[in-house]
């Protein structure tokens, strides 16, 4: 969940500019008046402005798409990678994990240490053992990895990975996990989301990750649990949400865990959780969605939601904030027709990255911000010949990275792009 970057914030002081936090920055005056229309959504053109910083990640289009972005120690790392068995690019990992360094403008790969559990011994490699970095999480002010795919032969475990002070330390040691798709902190236990061969699974741990138990299933549709949210003092886990469809209803649940550490299925409808969100019958489609990113901001839960798309992918669709968890109310952007990829929060503001395709074909991608959810307004938008997938900012620096569906491939996904502060002046 993105509220990771606000929280990050507070607990190990990277700078953020003022003007930032205070949510005042680089709008002209005509600009604080709530937008109406795309025609006044565009915010500060950045475009000619836009540093191209490089394309660190290797293989085809599909599997440079950057899946995540995540300050940590005053570095932008990102994910890359695709788990899906289907092509382009399928099961394209192992992968590598990379940061750009904006003190030396370079990317660098860390070493990934493994320990052979039966016979101790350790062995540095600069790759994971996973085929995609789908998400980071920071969890007691630590930096980790779910596992999205494993590469191990047989996954008897999944994995995951915690940064040390010069390298990562991989864990294989969730049992039956095939794919560990998130992981969050509640009440002093760690758990994650896991995708099994036939439930979707919540497991715990109350050591800090050296041993698993499994806590919970979902009593919901399919085999993996994807996405972790604090709300309202609980934790939730989801699987898959059904949007309103004739075909087998809209009615499922998520896991709520109070403080207790109690876990109760909670019923959830596709026409509260997903508003405005239908399934159309088409042939060898089902009616799948899921929960892709969420943050907390002034006590409504926002998240993106959309289709499952190339196995475990998300396709965007809409952008929704919640009262409660089976209240939703989609929102409505400037431009009607912008469709949301990622989020952070500074200081009780939310940013919402957003792209919409043209007529000649590129895309016009574009920041917007508000603090009650109701009233937005433009930062900044800039012109590319794909859309941006991930969003984030360091001392008032925006970072983004491009990004492409399965089709058309663009080539230049995986590319990282920077916009400095004193350009949205």
């Amino acid at each position: 969940m993105k509220m990771k970057r606000y929280l990050l914030q507070s607990t190990i002081g990277i700078g953020v500019s003022a003007a930032l936090l205070s949510g005042s920055v680089w709008l002209p005056a005509a600009s604080h008046a709530p937008v109406a229309s795309a025609a006044a959504s565009s915010g500060v053109d950045v475009t000619s402005s836009m540093e191209k910083l490089g394309q660190p990640f290797k293989g085809g289009p599909y599997a440079r798409n950057v899946w995540d972005m995540q300050v940590y120690d005053g570095k932008i790392y990102l994910g890359s990678g695709n788990s899906s068995n289907s092509g382009p690019s399928p099961n394209a990992g192992p992968v590598p994990i990379i940061y750009f360094d904006p003190s030396s403008s370079k990317f660098v790969t860390e070493k990934v240490v493994s320990t052979d559990s039966k016979t101790g011994e350790s062995v540095t490699r600069e790759l994971t053992a996973d085929e995609q970095i789908d998400t980071f999480k920071i969890l007691k002010g630590k930096l980790y990895i779910p596992g999205n795919d494993s590469v191990v032969p047989g996954w008897k475990y999944g994995n995951f990975y915690e940064l040390g002070k010069d390298s990562w330390t991989e864990y294989q040691n969730i049992p039956d996990a095939l794919h560990v798709y998130d992981m969050a902190y509640y009440q002093g236990k760690m758990f994650a989301a896991v995708g099994t061969e036939d439930s979707p699974v919540v497991m715990m741990s109350g050591d800090d990750g050296k041993t698993w138990e499994q806590f919970a299933r979902i009593d919901g549709y399919g085999s993996r649990a994807y996405k972790f949210f604090q709300f309202k003092g609980k934790l939730y886990a989801a699987a898959i949400i059904m949007p309103d469809n004739k075909i087998w209803g809209d009615e499922t649940h998520v896991l709520a865990i109070d403080k207790s550490l109690k876990a109760t299925q909670e019923k959830v409808n596709g026409k509260n959780i997903l508003p405005g969100m239908t399934f159309v019958q088409e042939a060898g489609k089902t009616p799948y969605s899921r929960i892709s990113k969420t943050v907390v901001v002034n006590n409504k839960l926002v998240y993106i939601a959309g289709e499952l798309y190339n196995d475990s992918q998300t396709m965007p669709e809409a952008l929704i904030a919640a009262s409660d968890v089976n209240n939703g109310k989609r929102v409505e952007l400037p431009d009607a027709k912008a469709i949301p990829t990622d989020m952070i929060v500074r200081n009780n503001v939310l940013y919402v990255l957003t792209y919409t395709k043209q007529a000649d074909g590129s895309y016009m991608n574009r920041v917007y911000k508000t603090r009650n959810v109701n009233q937005w307004y433009p930062v900044l938008q800039f012109k590319q010949s794909t859309y941006a997938k991930s969003l984030e900012e360091l001392n008032g620096d925006f970072y983004f990275g491009l990004g492409t569906d399965t089709e058309p491939l663009a080539e230049s996904a995986g590319q990282i792009l920077r916009v400095k502060a004193a350009a949205l002046k």
